[in-house]
C-alpha cells in the first residue's frame, strides 16, 4: 500500500543530510519532525556536534545544483550574503591532485560555476529554509532510540531522551517513517542486531588522516585565487587547502595521510605552503593574520555500510547521509553526496512503493559505488593507505597518475578532470578512448622532448 499525506515522519539529526531528508519528506508526509540534540544557532556559527565544520569544506558544482533544486533561490541568497561565486573562472582555482597541478585556461570551454560557502553558512541557509516549511518542526531534543515492534517487524516511532522532556508520557513519538541521519556515529547497526536482524556488511579504507585548521585574514588584492588545494601524494604525505569564505576570512587546513601528523602551528603551516604552493600564495598567507585558535580533527577510516546487501530489513526506518557512507574528507565529496542521496529519496518516494528502505539502499549504492571507488583508488594507490584491495586498483591508479601528469599542461584534460571531480556530467571518473589517446600522445610528446633535451645537453 502506498503512502498518504496522513502519515508522519521523524528525522534524527539536523545535519545537512537530515535537513535535506526533511525537505524531501515534507512533500510526502503530513508532518515531519527533526530532532536534534545539539543547540542550533540562529545565525551561521560553528556547532559542537559538527567538529569537522571548523575545517575546509568544498561544495562541488554538482552539490550546488542539487541543493538549489531542493531549495530554489539558495545559491542567489548565498551570493547576496557574500559567498564567493567563481563563474567560469578557473584562474580563481589552484588545484593540485596526487602531486600534479591542473593546468586550465583562463576560460573553460564548458560553463562551470563554483560556490564557496563555509560549512556553517551553508547549513544555516538550508536550516532556515527547512524551518519555514509549514509541516516541518525542528525540536531541540535528543532521541534515545527508535521504538520497534517485533510482531510487525517495523519501527513505529522514536523514544526521546528522558532528560529532554517534561514527563515520561512525552518520551514516545509515533511515526510511520524514521530517518537516521545521525552521521558516522550511527547506532543503527547495533539496533538492528538487538531487533534480530543482521548488521550491514562494511567496506572500509584505513585512510589515517589528521588535519589542523586555522582561520586567517589576508589583506585584499594579494591573490586572485579563491580555492587553493594541494593534495597529498606518496612523495609528499602532507597537503594543504585554503578557501576564501563569505566573512572575508580564509580557512587554511593542513592534513597528513597515512597517519602523518599535519603542521599544527601557523608558522609551520606557512612553511608547508612555501614547499607545495605557488610563491605568491604562500607569500599572501604569510602576510595574513591568524584569527582564533587552531582546530584539530582526526578521520581514521572511510566507511560504507552496505545496507543494499541485507536480505532482511525492518520497515519504517532508513539510514541517511554519513550514517550510510562517509568519505575521506580531503576529497570534498561528503556534502554533495548527501544532496544526491536526497535526490534518490525523492525518486523513491515519488514511486509510491511501500518498501522505501530497500529501494533507497539500492539507489544509494548505485550512486555511491563510482565515487567510493574513485576515492578508494586515490587512497590505496596514490596515498598508500594500507589494507587489501582489488587487483585492478593498482593499474587503474597508475593510469590515472599518467592522466593527471598530462593534465598539468593540457587544459582539455584538466577541464575534464575538474568537471568529473566536481561530479558533473557523470559520477564515473572514466575517460573516453579519445581522452585516453590524447593522454598517451601528450605524454609521449613530453617524453620525446625530454629525451631530445637530454641528448642535446
Amino acid at each position: 500500500m502506498g503512502r498518504t499525506k496522513e502519515q508522519d515522519a521523524v528525522v534524527i539529526g539536523a545535519s545537512i543530510a537530515g535537513l535535506c531528508a526533511a525537505r524531501v519528506l515534507s512533500d510526502h508526509y503530513r508532518q515531519v519532525i527533526v530532532f536534534e540534540r545539539d543547540e542550533l544557532p540562529s545565525a551561521p556559527a560553528q556547532r559542537a556536534a559538527v567538529p569537522q565544520g571548523r575545517h575546509v569544506h568544498l561544495l562541488m558544482a554538482r552539490g550546488a545544483a542539487e541543493f538549489d533544486g531542493l531549495f530554489p533561490g539558495l545559491l542567489d541568497d548565498m551570493v547576496a550574503a557574500g559567498v564567493p561565486m567563481l563563474e567560469n573562472r578557473p584562474d580563481c582555482i589552484h588545484f593540485g591532485a596526487a602531486g600534479h597541478v591542473l593546468g586550465t585556461d583562463h576560460t573553460l570551454r564548458n560553463e562551470f560555476t563554483a560556490y564557496v560557502p563555509s560549512r556553517p553558512h551553508l547549513e544555516w541557509q538550508i536550516r532556515r529554509r527547512v524551518e519555514a516549511i509549514p509541516n516541518v518542526q525542528i525540536r531541540h531534543v535528543g532521541v534515545a532510540e527508535p521504538c520497534y515492534s517485533p510482531a510487525e517487524e517495523r519501527v513505529t516511532g522514536v523514544l526521546l531522551d528522558a532528560n529532554d522532556v517534561e514527563s515520561a508520557e512525552d518520551t514516545a513519538v509515533p511515526a510511520d517513517l524514521v530517518v537516521d541521519a545521525t552521521g558516522r556515529g550511527t547506532r543503527l547497526p547495533v539496533w538492528l542486531q538487538q531487533w534480530g536482524f543482521e548488521r550491514p556488511p562494511e567496506e572500509t579504507v584505513d585512510v589515517g588522516i589528521g588535519y589542523a585548521s586555522q582561520q586567517v585574514r589576508i589583506p585584499a588584492g594579494l591573490i586572485e585565487e579563491k580555492v587553493v588545494v594541494a593534495g597529498a601524494c606518496r612523495e609528499q604525505p602532507l597537503g594543504l587547502g585554503m578557501l576564501y569564505y563569505e566573512d572575508h576570512t580564509w580557512t587554511v587546513t593542513t592534513f597528513g595521510i597515512a597517519k602523518v601528523e599535519p603542521p599544527q602551528r601557523f608558522t609551520e603551516m606557512c612553511a608547508l605552503a612555501d614547499d607545495i604552493l605557488p610563491a605568491h600564495v604562500s607569500a599572501a598567507l604569510r602576510a595574513g593574520t591568524p584569527v582564533g585558535d587552531v582546530a584539530f580533527h582526526k578521520y581514521p577510516v572511510s566507511r560504507w555500510r552496505r545496507y543494499d546487501k541485507l536480505s532482511r530489513f525492518p520497515t519504517g526506518i532508513i539510514p541517511f547521509g554519513d550514517a550510510v557512507v562517509s568519505f575521506n574528507p580531503t576529497f570534498g565529496q561528503g556534502m554533495t553526496m548527501s544532496s544526491i542521496q536526497a535526490r534518490n529519496l525523492r525518486t523513491v518516494l515519488e514511486c509510491g512503493d511501500s518498501d522505501i528502505a530497500t529501494r533507497l539502499a539500492k539507489a544509494t549504492a548505485k550512486t555511491t559505488y563510482p565515487v567510493w571507488t574513485m576515492t578508494a583508488i586515490g587512497d590505496q594507490v596514490l596515498h598508500l593507505a594500507p589494507g587489501p584491495k582489488p587487483w585492478w586498483y593498482g593499474p587503474v591508479g597508475g593510469l590515472f597518475d599518467q592522466f593527471l601528469g598530462a593534465a598539468e599542461t593540457d587544459p582539455v584534460l584538466a577541464e575534464w578532470f575538474l568537471r568529473r571531480f566536481s561530479l558533473l556530467d557523470s559520477l564515473y571518473m572514466v575517460p573516453s578512448p579519445t581522452l585516453v589517446s590524447r593522454t598517451v600522445r601528450h605524454n609521449m610528446r613530453l617524453w620525446w622532448a625530454q629525451r631530445a633535451h637530454a641528448k642535446a645537453g
